[in-house]
């Protein structure tokens, strides 16, 4: 009987784990200009210049998956007071997967992701900087 409790309160607590994922499905983009996610994420920045593109090529032998991704970047960029984000995913034949950041049509970095959670800070302190000189 308290297995059967347990088993249920496990369950139910997985698929609410699942629910509030966000889903990356409609990030997936795929163009003629290669590498794809990084041109667009650029484009897309300069266009909205206090926002952040965030481009991800997504490797053959992660453990995270897209949908955990995006939502744990968009939790930390919240955090840091950045809302005006926008992902860009697509399959990438690398083992790794790597993570870049766009702000104002420049690229940061190509992060792998045991590090690119220590970039957010100061990529959403770049990108919500108002001075006109940054515009």
């Amino acid at each position: 009987m308290i297995f059967c409790v347990l088993l249920i309160v496990f369950c139910s607590n997985a698929t609410f784990a699942q629910e509030t994922l966000l889903s990356a499905k409609e990030d997936y983009i795929s163009c003629w200009k290669q590498p794809c996610v990084d041109v667009a994420g650029s484009e897309w920045s300069e266009k909205n210049p206090n926002g952040v593109g965030i481009s991800v090529a997504m490797g053959t032998q992660t453990r995270v998956t897209d949908d955990q991704i995006k939502t744990v970047l968009t939790r930390d960029f919240k955090k840091h007071g950045m809302t005006n984000i926008k992902f860009f995913f697509e399959q990438n034949d690398a083992p790794a997967t790597g993570i870049a950041f766009h702000v104002r049509g420049g690229t940061k970095g190509l992060f792998l992701i045991d590090n690119v959670r220590e970039q957010v800070a100061g990529i959403a302190k770049l990108a919500a900087n108002k001075n006109p000189v940054f515009q």
